[in-house]
């Protein structure tokens, strides 16, 4: 199962509202600015939203570590035909979902 582009954007924007607290929270320690580490967070997230949006569309094109599915090499194109479907019931009955 692939994600979505949907799902790529929310997991970024929720990883980077918890990553950009935690950058505002340092540069304001060390720098006790608090306009500078609100400025630096926001910057912070911008930049690092559309890196990871690529960083996960990228990994969506690798196939390493990605386990392909049963069914995935059954050409079927249109309406699916009975002969189709014996095809498909053969292959889960090779990898034991169907007795």
């Amino acid at each position: 199962m692939s994600e979505t582009r949907l799902r790529s954007v929310l997991k970024a924007i929720s990883w980077r509202i918890l990553a950009s607290v935690i950058t505002g929270t340092l540069v304001y320690i060390f720098t006790g600015r608090g306009e500078l580490a609100v400025g630096v967070g926001l910057l912070d997230s911008v930049v690092k939203i559309l890196v990871y949006y690529f960083h996960e569309r990228l990994w969506q094109i690798i196939p390493i570590g990605k386990k392909k599915h049963p069914l995935e090499d059954l050409e079927v194109k249109g309406p699916i035909r009975d002969g189709d479907k014996e095809k498909i019931r053969e292959v889960l009955k090779d990898l034991g979902y169907l007795d």
